[in-house]
C-alpha cells in the first residue's frame, strides 16, 4: 500500500502588504553659513565627504580679528593688575572709594570687549553643529560672504526616511508606528525595516497622493539620498487565509492549473483543482478548493491516483 505523509488544513491569519515605490531622504538638511562677513580662507571638506559633530568645516580670514583679540586680552590683563594692586590701597584705607569704583568699571569692561573679541575671532570657523554628509559646496577659497549667506547643506543620513506617496482611497488604513520593509536595488536589494513616523493629511493636487514617511530602524551604511526602493507597508486587515506547503502542490498538463490530493475517511486519494494565490510565508497560499480541515497528501503523491488507498504515516 501506498505510503503519504498529510497536512491538515488550516486557516492562518495574514498581515497582507501593498507595494509602493519611494525614495531616500536625508534625515534633515541644514544650510550652514558663517555669522560674520569675510574672505574664505581655508575650505576643508568636499561634497560626499563624513564629518563629525564638532569638526572645521570652513574657515574666513582673522588676522585682524586675532589682533582686535590680542589687543582687548592685553587692556583686560592690565586692568586686572591695576584692579588686584588698587584692591590693596582701597583695603589699607589709603584709596577713595569712588576711584576704586572706577578702577573696577574699568575691569568689567575690559571682561566684556575681550568675550567680544573672542567670540567674532571664533565665527570666523565654520563647524559642523552634527555628524552627517556634506551635500553641497556653494563657496570657494578667496570668494568673500555675507553674514548668513548658505556656503554649505549639511545631511543627516544616520536614520534615513524614506518618502512615500500613498493613494487617497489607501491612506486611512496607513497608521502611525505601522511596520515597514523596504528594498534598496542600489545596494544589491538590501532589505530592511522600518516604521511610519509621518503622515501628510494635505493631498498633492496632481497625483491626489499623500505623503508618508517612513524611519528605518538602523543606520545603512551607502544609503544615500535620492535611491530610488521598494517600500512594503503593512496597511491592509487582517485576513484569515488557506496555507500549504508548496510540495503538495502539482501542476496540472498543459499549464492548466494545479491541483491536490486530498484524503477522505476512508484514506482514498480524490483529484481536486485548486487555484493559488501566491507564494506567502509557510507555503503558498490557496484561494478556491480546500477549506479547514481538509487532508491534503504532502509527500509520496507521486504514484496516487484517483481513489487510491492509501497509508497516513504521520497521524
Amino acid at each position: 500500500m501506498i505510503k503519504v505523509t498529510v497536512y491538515t488544513v488550516s486557516e492562518h491569519s495574514s498581515l497582507t502588504e501593498r507595494e509602493y515605490i519611494g525614495v531616500v531622504e536625508e534625515a534633515n538638511n541644514l544650510l550652514l553659513s558663517f555669522p560674520a562677513p569675510g574672505k574664505v580662507k581655508k575650505v576643508y571638506v568636499s561634497v560626499g565627504q563624513h564629518v563629525k559633530e564638532g569638526q572645521m568645516l570652513a574657515k574666513t580670514d582673522s588676522e585682524t580679528l586675532e589682533n582686535m583679540h590680542a589687543t582687548s586680552l592685553a587692556t583686560l590683563r592690565q586692568a586686572e593688575d591695576a584692579w588686584e594692586r588698587m584692591t590693596l590701597l582701597y583695603q589699607s584705607g589709603t584709596l577713595p572709594e569712588i576711584q576704586y569704583v572706577e578702577i573696577q568699571t574699568k575691569l568689567e569692561q575690559a571682561r566684556a570687549s575681550e568675550r567680544i573679541a573672542a567670540r567674532a575671532l571664533a565665527e570666523t570657523e565654520l563647524r559642523a553643529p552634527q555628524s552627517g554628509v556634506v551635500g553641497k559646496r556653494m563657496m570657494e577659497e578667496g570668494m568673500n560672504v555675507l553674514p548668513d549667506q548658505p556656503v554649505l547643506t549639511l545631511l543627516n543620513t544616520q536614520k534615513s526616511v524614506i518618502k512615500v506617496s500613498i493613494p487617497e482611497n489607501e491612506i486611512f488604513d496607513t497608521k502611525m508606528g505601522q511596520f515597514s520593509r523596504v528594498k534598496v536595488g542600489a545596494l544589491k536589494h538590501l532589505e530592511v525595516t522600518g516604521k511610519v513616523t509621518e503622515k501628510g493629511v494635505q493631498a498633492h493636487p496632481y497625483t491626489h497622493g499623500y505623503e508618508v514617511k517612513i524611519t528605518l530602524d538602523k543606520e545603512i551604511p551607502g544609503l544615500l539620498p535620492g535611491m530610488v526602493c521598494k517600500v512594503f507597508l503593512c496597511n491592509l486587515p487582517v485576513e484569515n487565509i488557506v496555507v500549504i506547503p508548496s510540495r503538495a502542490v502539482i501542476p496540472e498538463a498543459f499549464k492548466k492549473g494545479h491541483f491536490v490530493w486530498v484524503l477522505d475517511k476512508e484514506n482514498k486519494a480524490h483529484k481536486r483543482a485548486v487555484r493559488l494565490g501566491g507564494i506567502v510565508q509557510g507555503g503558498i497560499k490557496v484561494t478556491e478548493g480546500l477549506s479547514p480541515q481538509d487532508r491534503v497528501i504532502e509527500k509520496g503523491h507521486q504514484r496516487v491516483s484517483q481513489n487510491s488507498k492509501v497509508t497516513v504515516v504521520n497521524e
